[in-house]
């Protein structure tokens, strides 16, 4: 039976959800041919196709070449769409350790991962998304920046983000608890006598935000200030704990403790402390965040994010889409303090 003929593509891709509501079709149930859809609503093939792609983007169907479309999202066959995506903003040992533990558990399952450096460079995120889009993917996991969220939202194959979250978009996410984690350090720091504490951190994502109003929001309960000028926010880098170091030493009143956004920001630091023969900890304590291998080698009180965590829940989530089974929104990874020699009580 025809029914009424949309104007426009995005009207036939209603008409489309509607039938798939109306008939209660379950995931990788069949849609019917293009040629039977043009004919049910009196519309042209290039009109069918453009609505159909608009339900891919939206993940309400997926393509199979030689088959056609079919509802929901697309499960993992073993034998096509092998590869994996994996997008990070840069090569912190952070993510190269989530990396090293997801690429065991994808071998073993028969997934290869691509991996790419944006260098929070948006341009080259929007490009690499535009790649992957068009490619044999079986999926992607991503570090995203919030402006290419648009871009995010065009793909239809399995995403899971991690690290920083979309939230406008509905997108599985897996997240570490970075807000508690600085509430945590902070309140070490306070215990130990600390009032004069300075943040040094990156400008570039809300995971630096949590952890800088964690810091913030702790110290001012305690009845204690975060001046401006003990504030350093630029890079996550080794170079910028460094440079920032520099200014909070030449300030008048130095801190006595600094807390930083990662530990490669923390490196740069000590590495300044031991150029400048201030002592850690006994001039200046210092904590880290990530508590990667780094933290370990210069014995650095530090946040961990189990690494090893992150890792297993990103593949436990991403084996259920595979599987086309339904996961959940958020998936939170607690964080908890290392103490090692870095922090000591002010003397």
């Amino acid at each position: 039976m025809k029914r009424g003929k949309p104007k426009k593509y995005p009207a036939l891709a209603e008409e489309i959800r509607r039938y798939i509501r109306e008939r209660k079709l379950k995931n990788n149930a069949g849609l019917p041919s293009e040629r039977r859809l043009a004919q049910m609503f009196e519309v042209s093939h290039l009109t069918v196709r453009k609505a159909l792609r608009l339900l891919e983007q939206e993940r309400l169907i997926y393509k199979e070449p030689s088959r056609g479309n079919f509802v929901g999202t697309r499960p993992y066959s073993g034998r096509d769409g092998q590869l994996v995506g994996l997008l990070f903003p840069d090569h912190e040992l952070f993510y190269y350790n989530i990396f090293a533990d997801l690429e065991e558990r994808l071998f073993a399952a028969g997934l290869h991962p691509v991996v790419h450096l944006t260098h929070n460079s948006r341009k080259k995120e929007e490009d690499i998304l535009d790649f992957v889009r068009e490619g044999r993917f079986a999926a992607l996991l991503a570090v995203p920046n919030p402006a290419c969220a648009g871009k995010y939202a065009q793909l239809s194959l399995p995403l899971i983000c991690f690290d920083i979250s979309l939230p406008e978009l509905d997108i599985p996410q897996v997240i570490s608890a970075d807000y508690e984690g600085a509430v945590t350090a902070a309140r070490h720091l306070l215990s130990l006598g600390h009032t004069a504490v300075a943040h040094i951190g990156s400008m570039y994502d809300r995971t630096a935000e949590l952890r800088r109003q964690g810091l913030a929001d702790t110290l001012g309960q305690a009845g204690v200030e975060l001046p401006e000028y003990y504030l350093k926010v630029r890079e996550p880098t080794r170079q910028w704990g460094y440079a920032a170091a520099t200014e909070l030493f030449a300030l008048k009143n130095p801190p006595t403790a600094i807390f930083c956004g990662n530990d490669t920001i923390a490196a740069g630091v000590r590495r300044y402390c031991s150029e400048h023969k201030i002592s850690v900890p006994g001039q200046c304590s210092l904590v880290g965040f990530g508590d990667i291998a780094v933290a370990q080698d210069l014995n650095l009180t530090s946040v961990s994010q189990h690494t090893e965590a992150i890792a297993a829940a990103l593949w436990n989530l991403l084996r259920l889409r595979l599987n086309g089974e339904d996961i959940p929104g958020k998936t939170v990874i607690p964080t908890s303090l290392v103490w090692r020699g870095s922090t000591a009580k002010v003397l």
